[in-house]
């Protein structure tokens, strides 16, 4: 008898459908074995790390189980808290998107039943994971230093967290209309709540039970408890209340609501215009219309009005530090602009781009779309357009940063060769990372999942050389390899600091040590500038050669449809 055929019987039939379509997915077991080899591999590296640190081998390590038990709880905490959210925040709002919640509302399961089936069909894969460090906090107790209620303590803080983490997922998906707001807003609340309230969660219970008893730790874990059950409890007020709340774009309506105010400001003044939108009319190119007059980021006067929020800030900041600063360029505050700059710029052409198509599938408009005669790759450029245009908006704070290191580093003759290398980065990155997110919105059916897929993607090619050197460096103890620091070079994060580093460095430096480091900063901007290009082009044509077949076009006219049947006239 299987897991979902127990659960029919006692009466679950929402949890075994969730289960039986998360055991029908190849991602399931892809991930966990994928999260697996992940924390495996971490956890071996910090074991080894602190053998190698009492230099007498593996009996170095007997003690030192509680550092190692302590590193790994911590670790799992905040996977927790970074993928339950992802994992569960659309338990409800797909169904809302959908339009199926009223059909399981007129149901026999009672409002209670559906929001904790769903919440334990989240739990379930979280829980496997946690599963999967029991092993390792074994080994990490073979080693000593640890009591029984510590071992006992962070095993149950553990489940707890996932509880905890879950059930703030479900109210969130049950208060939203839309799958990504309530991603957004799970993040968000749980960031306040564990800065107002961090002795509801996890991590601080874990900090304040080293040396107390299970029951102890227990009793500190009431008021957290308590929260769980609100959570859960106002996810079953929400569920009914706001099931049929129609998704809203809370950006549109603030600059909906900052337009009548300048609209009526403007008639006190003679009503005078400055820039008009376009035309009215979708012309030739209805999908570029539409989506550069009826979207919150493709309209001018709303992407002006994003321009100004970034630039006026930046101009500041930037004025402030050179006042500031008289006795010398302080490059680690503009380094950190710019650092800041591409994390939200980055985030959102991620956004915006992930969602161009995978949105029109959650609004079941894409059918509408594709019964239009435009081609795929035609309907693809267009839709693009506003991206275009806010990838466009983004390069002038790219600029600011861009120029004002140019005329800081008024000392330095190296500050020309900064200058186009620096616009080449934000030339080549954005657009890559545009039709990368596309990409990902086409293969990815979900909207939430397609925007993840990419900042995961994005995220791990960024932090990868820093990952690789905290291995050779910090645990291995010994310096990378030659071929290695060049394979490493190739991502953008090596690029972007590189940069940064080049004119200080011009500055300080001898000038042999400077020539051959010019000349290495040279080859490697050219090599990482050349990839990317590749790359950019790479995924460019893949979009636009198989825009049909990803769109779910038939590829040709009348393919794959049934051959006609002759009928004769007797027939």
């Amino acid at each position: 008898m299987t897991a979902a055929s127990v659960l029919r019987l006692i009466e679950l039939p929402l949890l075994a459908k969730e289960l039986n379509e998360q055991a029908a997915q190849k991602r399931t077991y892809v991930i966990r074995f994928i999260y697996a080899g992940i924390l495996f591999t971490a956890a071996c590296a910090l074991f080894y790390g602190n053998f190698l640190q009492g230099g007498g081998g593996s009996a170095s390590g007997l003690g030192q189980g509680r550092q190692m038990f302590e590193m790994l709880v911590k670790l799992q905490f905040w996977t927790i808290y970074l993928f339950v959210p992802a994992i569960s925040c659309g338990c409800l709002t797909v169904e809302k998107e959908r339009n199926s919640l009223g059909l399981l509302l007129i149901t026999s399961l009672t409002p209670w039943e559906i929001v904790f089936q769903k919440l334990i069909g989240r739990l379930v894969p979280m829980l496997t994971f946690v599963v999967l460090s029991f092993p390792l906090m074994a080994v990490a107790y073979s080693f000593g230093g640890i009591t029984q209620d510590y071992l006992w303590s962070g095993i149950v803080l553990l489940v707890l967290a996932c509880i905890e983490a879950a059930a703030l997922s479900v109210m969130c998906s049950a208060w939203y209309p839309t799958t990504v707001e309530a991603f957004v807003g799970n993040y968000v609340l749980f960031v306040v709540l564990s800065f107002v309230v961090p002795f509801g969660w996890g991590p601080w219970l874990f900090q304040h039970a080293s040396d107390e008893s299970l029951a102890v730790t227990l009793v500190q874990c009431t008021f957290s408890i308590f929260l769980t059950a609100g959570f859960v409890l106002a996810a079953r007020l929400s569920l009914e209340a706001r099931a049929f709340i129609s998704p809203k774009n809370v950006l549109l309506a603030l600059f909906h609501a900052l337009d009548g105010f300048f609209n009526a400001a403007n008639a006190e003044i003679g009503g005078v215009i400055l820039v008009k939108d376009g035309d009215p009319l979708p012309g030739d190119e209805p999908v570029a219309w539409r989506e550069t007059t009826k979207k919150s980021l493709g309209t001018f006067r709303y992407l002006f009005r994003v321009l100004v929020a970034l630039e006026l800030p930046l101009l500041a900041v930037c004025t402030s530090l050179r006042s500031f600063s008289p006795g010398g360029p302080d490059v680690g505050s503009v380094s950190r602009l710019l650092y800041g700059l591409w994390f939200l710029g980055g985030a959102m052409i991620v956004v915006h781009a992930g969602s161009v198509m995978s949105s029109e599938r959650t609004r079941q408009t894409l059918d509408v779309l594709l019964a239009t005669p435009m081609p795929g790759r035609e309907l693809l450029r267009q839709k693009l357009w506003g991206v275009r245009r806010l990838r466009h908006v983004l390069l002038v704070p790219f600029l600011t940063i861009f120029v004002f290191e140019f005329w800081w580093f008024q000392a330095s003759e190296y500050r020309w060769l900064y200058l186009p290398i620096a616009i080449a980065t934000a030339a080549v990155y954005l657009p890559l990372i545009t039709w990368l997110a596309l990409w990902m919105g086409l293969k990815v059916k979900s909207q939430i999942k397609a925007i993840l897929a990419t900042i995961s993607l994005v995220a791990a090619w960024l932090l990868f050389p820093a990952v690789v050197r905290a291995l050779f460096l910090d645990i291995a103890g010994r310096r990378v390899p030659f071929v290695i620091e060049w394979l490493l070079a190739l991502s953008p994060s090596e690029l972007i600091m590189e940069i940064e580093r080049l004119v200080p460095f011009a500055l300080m430096a001898r000038r042999e040590a400077l020539a051959a480091h010019v000349v290495s900063f040279l080859i490697l901007a050219t090599v990482n500038l050349l990839f990317h290009c590749w790359l950019w082009y790479l995924v460019r044509g893949r979009c636009l050669k198989d825009a049909d077949r990803l769109l779910g076009r038939l590829e040709g006219p009348g393919e794959g449809l049934p051959e006609p049947i002759a009928v004769t006239a007797w027939e």
